[in-house]
């Protein structure tokens, strides 16, 4: 990963708000807004990758600014896309077709499992064990109950536990590696 030169984190600036309170404001929000958007679509690295993006962005405020119309924010946003496409290239890994094999690399999936989950928001922990609760049926109604227990649409149920299954993958991955 690169670094911002003086002169073009002085031109970003410019480019947020004349005012250089209100640009560091802005400069602030927008860092804070990536790193989310990054952390949302199972960034394992997202401070990185918004300072990546902020990084680019800035080298290309010098050609982008005179002619951009609108929020620069959204430019960010657009641009951190294809950063983060960049990213899970970078650290996607095939997923074994039979991840468990003898006993004992049943018992390191496990504990690798939870210490993983251990990462996860208390929210996304508790939908996740929820959602695969052995004790409970599953079925539409599990998730039906589920989804209205959560506040979500059961197209975002499933796209949420998606995600939520995306990262802890490469977590899990990287903890069976070590043992």
């Amino acid at each position: 990963m690169s670094s911002v030169q003086q002169d073009e984190f002085e031109r970003l600036l410019a480019w947020l708000d004349q005012d250089r309170d209100r640009a560091g404001e802005k400069y602030e929000t927008i860092r804070r807004g990536l790193i989310e958007m990054c952390r949302c679509r199972g960034c394992w690295e997202p401070e990185e990758v918004a300072d990546e993006t902020i990084t680019r962005v800035a080298g290309k405020v010098k050609d982008v600014a005179p002619t951009y119309m609108g929020d620069p924010a959204r430019y960010f946003y657009g641009f951190a896309k294809n950063v983060l496409r960049e990213y899970h290239r970078r650290t996607s890994r095939p997923v074994p077709v039979n991840p468990i094999g003898p006993a004992d690399d049943s018992e390191q999936l496990h504990m690798c499992l939870d210490q993983c989950m251990e990462l996860l928001e208390p929210e996304h922990r508790e939908l996740v064990l929820e959602y695969f609760n052995k004790d409970k049926k599953p079925g539409i109604d599990h998730r039906k109950s589920l989804g209205q227990r959560f506040k979500l649409k059961p197209e975002a149920l499933r796209i949420r536990i998606y995600r939520i299954k995306k990262t802890l993958q490469p977590c899990i991955d990287e903890c069976l590696s070590r043992t």
